[in-house]
């Protein structure tokens, strides 16, 4: 996994630049710290618990231990099958997993799913309603809304050919459960596929989105962060765990910097 794949950044980003220098001259990094470093790769800010994800990171830097196992990530998302829907205590599983069904159901017209009691049979209503009558413009574009809710990566590049309504698939494919506007968002990517338009893009939450409360608590929690990396720099007898811990920081700092746009500049990393 490349540490930086989380958030889009130039080769010639200085900033990067400093960070990665800093982590060679650290030398080989203990397995605890590698595994904190992945846990800053998979910080989301649009995700629904981006407060809780956040926390847990920060406080595995000032332990230089993970709290949380990386690997089990994701475990109860729908993407590995109907079962987790008995492991999930958010909710987020179950209504996903309803609006594949749904989704599923509108494709095939097979009432295949309609008997599970864990179908909402108003929302499958609501759903053919939305989408209205088929087409092959339309059967492309909800079944590759499906593998992309279901993380079904072949169906998904294959469904992604063509040059055909771009707007919308790449809607389509900025859509998740975990994303803090669900499942409001996917109901209005409903709407716009039923009437063959996109939404309007200044109203869309899809993946990498955020709102005024997202950028205000993390613009707190970046200054913050600088902060601590100004009194780490403080300290003229600093112990390798330090050196480590303001490397840690400044690339969790630079993540969230660059996933809000923010163009505040970072304590720790001068010349």
């Amino acid at each position: 996994m490349d540490s930086w794949s989380n958030i889009q950044i130039s080769p010639q980003d200085s900033e990067i630049i400093k960070i990665n220098d800093l982590e060679k001259r650290l030398g080989e990094l203990p397995d605890n710290v590698k595994r904190i470093r992945e846990l800053i790769t998979r910080f989301e800010v649009c995700h629904f618990k981006y407060k809780l994800h956040l926390k847990k990171i920060k406080d595995s830097i000032t332990e230089l231990k993970p709290i949380v196992d990386a690997t089990k990530i994701g475990t109860n998302h729908i993407r590995h099958g109907e079962n987790v829907l008995n492991t999930d205590k958010t909710g987020k599983s179950l209504i996903g997993q309803q609006y594949v069904w749904a989704l599923k159901e509108w494709i095939n017209e097979n009432g295949r799913y309609e008997n599970s009691d864990k179908y909402d049979k108003k929302l499958g209503q609501q759903i053919k309603k939305w989408l209205g009558n088929k087409n092959s413009e339309k059967l492309q574009l909800v079944k590759l809304l499906v593998a992309r809710l279901t993380w079904d990566w072949t169906s998904y590049e294959k469904l992604q050919q063509g040059g055909e309504l771009t707007d919308i698939k790449s809607q389509a494919s900025r859509m998740d459960i975990c994303h803090y506007a669900f499942p409001n968002n996917l109901d209005l990517l409903l709407k716009g596929i039923g009437q063959m338009k996109a939404v309007e893009e200044k109203t869309f939450e899809g993946c990498g989105s955020f709102n005024i409360e997202i950028r205000a608590y993390l613009e707190k929690e970046f200054l913050d962060l600088n902060n601590i990396l100004k009194s780490l720099q403080m300290n003229n007898e600093s112990k390798k765990n330090d050196l480590i811990k303001t490397w840690l920081i400044l690339c969790l700092a630079k993540t969230i910097k660059e996933n809000i746009k923010m163009s505040n500049p970072m304590i720790g990393i001068e010349d």
